[in-house]
């Protein structure tokens, strides 16, 4: 990256559908702003549930359990962030899964050492919510993970080890410092904090801030 280089810091969650809706709206900003080679982003645990099974689950039960939501209620909330997903040019399906992520958070870091945490992400949550695949399953870590061209046997290495187990909870130590609850939650500049799934125009407008202050330092 250049010197002036820019930091994006975003924290996020697997299964958050608005985590997926609002990342890919910070990537068109960024992608619009005509500043992506100054423009790094770096992904951040977060775990929405840390108490969560390791035993998945469909969506539909865990929002009936969580929220005592009747099936038609559940429709209607899916329904909601579906058309927003949509509009994005993002694949939706209620057939997901729900389960602990913490795994999928120390893979995300051995992601980050070779450089693909970002497009390794993105492969894995696009899929997951397209209902075409499971992060809970290594099988789909494994492959995704390979996909992007790290080695197999460091892959596998983490998942039967408890490799990044400590990166993990301090990155999300590091977000209650910062005051963050809930996800999504981008960092501009290590100024700047957004909360939520912005739209596009408000990403462009933090990422426009945070360009025209560097240019005039």
């Amino acid at each position: 990256m250049p010197a002036t280089s820019i930091t994006i810091d975003l924290w996020t969650d697997m299964g958050c559908p608005w985590c997926y809706v609002g990342k890919a709206r910070l990537a068109k900003a960024i992608k619009a702003c005509g500043h992506t080679d100054r423009i790094e982003l770096v992904l951040h645990s977060f775990e929405l549930d840390p108490n969560a099974s390791t035993k998945p689950e469909t969506i539909a039960e865990l929002i009936g359990k969580k929220y005592n939501a009747t099936p038609e209620q559940f429709a209607a909330m899916e329904k909601r962030v579906a058309d927003l997903a949509i509009a994005e040019g993002l694949p939706f399906s209620s057939n997901r899964l729900s389960a602990n992520t913490f795994d999928i958070h120390r893979i995300m870091h051995l992601a980050k050492t070779f450089g693909v945490s970002v497009e390794v992400f993105d492969n894995l949550q696009r899929e997951y919510f397209a209902g075409e695949s499971s992060p809970y399953e290594n099988e789909t870590l494994i492959r995704i993970c390979v996909a992007a061209g790290m080695p197999e046997d460091d892959v596998l290495a983490v998942l039967h080890s408890d490799r990044f187990a400590d990166t993990v909870r301090l990155d999300e130590e590091y977000g209650r410092e910062l005051g963050i609850t809930g996800v999504p939650f981008a960092v501009f500049d290590k100024k700047y904090g957004a909360s939520g799934a912005l739209s596009v125009d408000d990403y462009a407008s933090a990422i426009a801030t945070v360009v025209s202050e560097r240019s005039n330092a």
